[in-house]
Parts: structure tokens; C-alpha cells; sequence
């Protein structure tokens, strides 16, 4: 088993790019645009920087703290290399006017002046350890600020990343690997808050430690101008050096996060999907098809940090090379005179506390390419686009019908799925959507819940087009059992009372037995708290079939809707849930697709439907009694 984009022979920039463009559409069919522009990148590093207006106090506080500190450090460390090296390794005495220092340092001079080198060490040491010490507890509080701001945001981002995933039409989400929308909100999220602290903290620091270190220099030492005019020019040789890789690096960036999706999919099909793999042998393929997808997301990882460490050597190499100009130029300064050995250190010290924060100034668009690109990720599936929520209106509780308008569905890519659907489900009625495969039952059902909307014709509750309803208050009183019951890695009464968290034990049990599941349950060694795996492994698909049921009953909504529900049915466990939904449809509508006779029989009205429309309606006996009626040659062919 092979893929285009996991197996190279020869490696080229073409070939590359077109295995990274078939990663991309394998990955997601979400990101229509990958491969972004510097404009694109400034807009997302933008909408980054945004965000902070959530958390905009705790920004400021930890901003503050690390400006404070940055000031400090700056404007002190370097002079303690001059003292070391003039006055405790040399011997020279301090100047009495405390020529040669900055006037903040005035006081120390003044301490210092009288004591001997071993006491000016002393001191030194005491007043370094202290302020190490002091920095320490500075920057724990400091850190546990900006962790906690940090995960907040995160916090903030994934539960909008949730609630836009919760919104999007069933027809997206079908579309939509499971792997790839774990992989965005688990690790592409942590891009926003590196875009953040990049572009507010590094970048207010550097601008601080340049301004305190250039003022500093300047004052204490008028006479070397170019010192600071040299660190700071240093950026445009770094953004000369590092920008024209800033668009290879958004597409490794890209291809990584891309390939990580990948293998989170890989892995979640592979778990979800374990019965089929062991029941049909193919151990090897699964275990030949997750090490591909490994391998490829190791290879991209590898070429973004193959590309990054490029980047850095190329910019280390400019900075070593104006290094050593720098010092050169001190050193020759030192040797004729004009500058002492401490000097040297805190002329050095400096220059080296401007060029620092120049160069990630410089740094600072090259840095930000890999998170604005993993970044975009996560915007991308922010912005699809979710259900049309027409209005914030909530309806009253339904209590008479569900009525049909010359309803029609077409799907965006233009295939026709329903056309001139026209019917009345009353309360109290059991109603059977019926027909062949394809003939568009569950499409009809999913409009009833706008899990898809109509395109023609209006569908109304109790008088009220469905359009004029919020979402979620319709929802609220329709419950829809899919054909695809699926059970969740929590208890079985939990899984029973999933919809209705407020439901008492004894509902669970009650709904438990209609649907005929509860004397299994309690046949098991811990009943109602069996905990139910991932797999499912402990149910039979009928099993789980009955719990979705008694799961969908339990909410006691006005509308119960069930696709195929007797499908992993035998027929006695058939015969016993039809008459238990007959019992409760008393007071609700009762929408049931099915294809098996033995269930459509026993609605009060059958809907048939064919090519998507409805071609008969009526009761069993009605409908059977026309000679040539579609539904009776439906009937007769399933007979045969």
C-alpha cells in the first residue's frame, strides 16, 4: 500500500510541493487556501493579537513585570563586569566622582569607595545572589501569570473551535476527518498564544532592553556612537539574511501540521474501526497504513526543522561576524588607551544588550511564519461556515402537527434529492416514511430538525415555519434516532440519560424496559454502571440499538423521529418496541423510516416515497388494495 506524499524516491522542490498539496487535500477538505501570502500572514497575526483584548489586564501585568526586570538587568549587569575587572582583578581605585558610572549607580560608588577588592567582591556577590535570587521569585510569579493567561485563551479558542464544529451542518461534518479536528484544537490551538507572545512580549522586550541598553551606553560613553548605530543596524542585515524564507517556512509549517492530521486520523480509524480489521484479517495493511502515515508526519516535521535550523545558522553567522568587528574595534580602542579592560566588559556587555533584541527584532516576521501558518489552521475551521440561525425566536411546546408544503431539497452540488413533498403528521399518529433505497427518507427526516434546511416549500410546527425558530429551541423538541447508533465510553445509565442528564433512575430503568434492553442490563455483574468501552465490545448492534432508543425516549420530546430503528431487531424484540412506541406515541408525533415491512405495517399512515417524491399515502391496508400501487409492488418484491 502506498501514497503519492508518503513514499519519495528522489527528492525535489516540485515534487514537494506536489506531495504537500496532496497532503493538504488529503488532511482536510476544510482548508481551501494553504499555501498563504506575507499580506495573509499580517492579517491572521492580527487577528491573533486581537484576542488580547479578552485578557487585556493580565497582559499588562505581565508585561510590566518583564520590563521592569529587563530594565533593571540591563542597565546594572554590565557594570559589575567594569568593578570586577578594574577595581578587584586590577586593583584600581574608584573614582571619588564616580567618573566612568552612570549617576544611578552613585550610591554603590559611594558604599564602595573605601573598601578593599576582597570586600568590593564580597558585596558584589552578595548583591548579585540577591538580585538572582530576587529575579527567580520575580519571574516564577511572573510565569505563573502568563501560563494561566496563556491557557485561558487557549481554553477560550478551543471551546469557540467546539461550539463552531457543534454548528456545522451535518452534510460538513460527514466531510470532515475526526483526526484532523482533534489535531487543531489539541496542538495547532497553541499557535495563537506564540503569535501573541512573540508579537507583545518579545517584542516589548527587545524594545526595552534596546532603549535602556543604547541610553546607557550613550551616556557613560559619548564618545562611541557607532557602537549602538552598529547593533541596531545589524537588523536589516538579519532581515536581509532571514526573509526571503519566511514563505518556505509557512509551507513546511503547513505540510507538518497537515501530516500530524494525518496520523491522528490514521490512528482514530484505525481504534473505531478495530472489529472490521481483525475480522478481516488485515492486520498488516492497518499496521503498514499507520507506519506511512508516522513516517510521513516524522518527514514533514523534519524538513520544517531542517529549514528552521538553516534559517538560524544563517543568522548566527551574521551575528558572530559583526561580533567580532565590534570587538576588534573595542579592543583596539583598549590597547591605545582611551578604554580601560572594564571598560572593554561594559562596553561589550552593551553593545551586546542592543544587538540581542535587534536581532529578534529582525527575527521577529521570520519567527512568526510557523505559528500564523498553524494558526490559519485554526482559523480555517473557525470561519466554515455553520448552520444559518435565522432567528432567536423559541417556540412554544408542540402540541398538534407537523405539516409539509410543497417541500423540495437540492443538495449544493445541484442533485435533486426531495421535490413536492406534501403531508400532515398529527399528534397522537405513528407516520412511516417508506420506499426504496435512495428515494430520499432520511434527507426528509433531516429536514424536519433543519439538519439540513429546505430549498422549497416551508415545513411547519403547529402553524410556524420552522425558519422563524432558533435552532436549538427547535432541537429541543425533536428527537432524532439515527440509523447509525452509536454509544458513549461512560456507564449504561449514563448513556441512557445522555439527553436528559436530570433523569431519575427510575425513568432510566423505565425506558429501559419499552425498549426491552433491561433485563440484559441487569443480568450483568454491575447492571445499570457497566461502563461501556470505546468499541462497544460488551453490546450486540441490537443491543445498542435499544439503549439509543430508550435514550431518544427518555427526553420526552413532542417529535420523535427514527431512522431504521428495527433494523438489528429480531422480530419478537420488534413486535415488543412497536407496541411500546404505539404506547407512547399518544402524545407525540412519531416519524419512523423503515424498510421492513413487519414495522411499516403497524404506522397509522405510510408516506412512500420514490425518486423523492411522494407517490402514495395512506394506510397499509389502503394502499395494498391498489392493483398496480407502487407501494404493493414494494410490499410484493420484499415478499418474494
Amino acid at each position: 500500500m502506498t501514497d503519492t506524499f508518503t513514499r519519495e524516491s528522489k527528492f525535489s522542490l516540485e515534487k514537494l510541493r506536489e506531495d504537500e498539496e496532496a497532503l493538504d487535500e488529503k488532511a482536510s477538505l476544510v482548508d481551501s487556501e494553504t499555501d498563504i501570502d506575507n499580506r495573509t500572514t499580517a492579517r491572521l497575526i492580527w487577528r491573533c493579537l486581537l484576542l488580547i483584548r479578552f485578557y487585556w489586564k493580565r497582559f499588562a501585568v505581565v508585561l510590566s513585570m518583564g520590563w521592569v526586570i529587563q530594565i533593571v538587568t540591563t542597565a546594572v549587569a554590565p557594570w559589575i563586569g567594569k568593578v570586577l575587572v578594574d577595581q578587584v582583578v586590577l586593583g584600581n581605585p574608584l573614582p571619588e566622582d564616580g567618573s566612568g558610572y552612570p549617576s544611578f549607580l552613585m550610591p554603590v560608588i559611594e558604599f564602595l569607595l573605601d573598601k578593599s577588592a576582597v570586600a568590593i567582591l564580597f558585596w558584589l556577590a552578595v548583591w548579585t545572589l540577591l538580585g538572582i535570587a530576587f529575579r527567580i521569585v520575580w519571574h516564577y510569579i511572573g510565569n505563573l501569570i502568563e501560563v494561566r493567561m496563556q491557557h485561558s485563551l487557549l481554553h477560550m479558542v478551543r471551546s469557540r473551535l467546539f461550539e463552531g464544529l457543534r454548528l456545522l451542518p451535518i452534510t460538513k461534518l460527514d466531510n470532515q476527518p475526526i483526526g484532523d479536528s482533534v489535531f487543531r484544537a489539541m496542538h495547532d490551538v497553541h499557535s495563537i498564544p506564540s503569535v501573541i507572545r512573540w508579537i507583545v512580549q518579545i517584542l516589548g522586550w527587545a524594545v526595552v532592553t534596546i532603549i535602556t541598553a543604547a541610553y546607557t551606553m550613550t551616556s557613560a560613553y559619548p564618545e562611541s556612537p557607532i557602537l549602538v548605530w552598529l547593533a541596531v543596524g545589524s537588523m536589516p542585515m538579519y532581515l536581509l539574511v532571514t526573509t526571503p524564507f519566511s514563505r518556505m517556512i509557512r509551507r513546511r509549517a503547513q505540510a507538518s501540521a497537515a501530516a500530524g492530521s494525518v496520523f491522528v486520523s490514521t490512528t482514530e480509524e484505525g481504534m473505531d474501526n478495530i472489529q472490521a480489521v481483525q475480522s478481516l484479517g488485515v492486520n498488516e495493511i492497518e499496521k503498514e497504513r499507520f507506519a506511512l502515515a508516522s513516517a510521513n508526519s516524522f518527514r514533514r516535521d523534519r524538513y520544517l526543522v531542517l529549514v528552521n535550523n538553516l534559517v538560524n545558522k544563517f543568522g548566527e553567522s551574521t551575528g558572530r561576524i559583526l561580533f567580532w568587528g565590534v570587538m576588534l574595534y573595542v579592543l583596539g580602542k583598549v590597547v591605545s588607551g582611551e578604554m580601560t579592560p572594564g571598560d572593554y566588559a561594559v562596553v561589550i556587555g552593551y553593545f551586546m544588550a542592543v544587538s540581542e533584541p535587534a536581532a529578534v527584532l529582525a527575527w521577529l516576521w521570520i519567527g512568526l511564519q510557523e505559528p500564523a501558518a498553524k494558526a490559519r489552521r485554526v482559523f480555517a475551521m473557525l470561519d466554515m461556515e455553520q448552520e444559518r440561525i435565522n432567528s432567536s425566536k423559541a417556540t412554544a411546546k408542540i402540541s398538534e402537527s407537523l405539516l409539509f408544503e410543497e417541500v423540495g431539497f437540492v443538495y449544493p452540488d445541484g442533485r435533486r434529492a426531495l421535490a413536492d413533498i406534501s403531508f400532515e403528521a398529527n399528534m397522537g399518529e405513528i407516520v412511516a416514511i417508506a420506499g426504496p433505497t435512495g428515494a430520499g427518507k432520511t434527507t426528509l427526516a433531516y429536514l424536519i430538525a433543519r439538519y439540513h434546511t429546505a430549498t422549497e416549500g416551508y415545513i411547519r410546527i403547529d402553524g410556524q415555519d420552522i425558519n422563524d425558530v432558533s435552532i436549538d429551541s427547535l432541537r429541543s423538541q425533536i428527537t432524532y434516532i439515527f440509523q447509525e447508533t452509536e454509544t458513549l465510553a461512560i456507564s449504561i445509565a449514563d448513556n441512557i440519560r445522555y439527553g436528559n442528564p436530570k433523569a431519575t433512575m427510575e425513568k432510566v430503568m423505565h425506558f429501559a424496559r419499552i425498549t426491552g434492553i433491561h433485563d440484559f442490563i441487569t443480568s450483568l455483574p454491575e447492571g445499570y454502571e457497566t461502563h461501556l468501552g470505546t468499541t462497544n465490545s460488551k453490546l450486540s448492534v441490537g443491543q445498542k440499538q435499544r439503549i439509543a432508543i430508550a435514550r431518544g425516549l427518555i427526553r420526552e420530546t413532542p417529535i420523535l423521529v427514527l431512522d431504521e430503528p428495527t433494523s438489528a431487531l429480531d422480530p419478537e424484540t420488534e413486535a415488543y418496541l412497536i407496541s411500546a412506541l404505539q404506547e407512547v406515541a399518544k402524545d407525540r408525533i412519531v416519524i419512523i423510516i423503515a424498510h421492513r415491512l413487519s414495522t411499516i405495517v403497524q404506522a397509522d399512515r405510510i408516506v412512500f416515497l420514490e425518486d423523492g417524491k411522494i407517490q402514495e399515502e395512506g394506510t397499509h391496508d389502503a394502499l395494498m388494495s391498489r392493483e398496480y400501487g407502487r407501494y404493493k409492488r414494494f410490499v410484493d418484491l420484499q415478499s418474494q
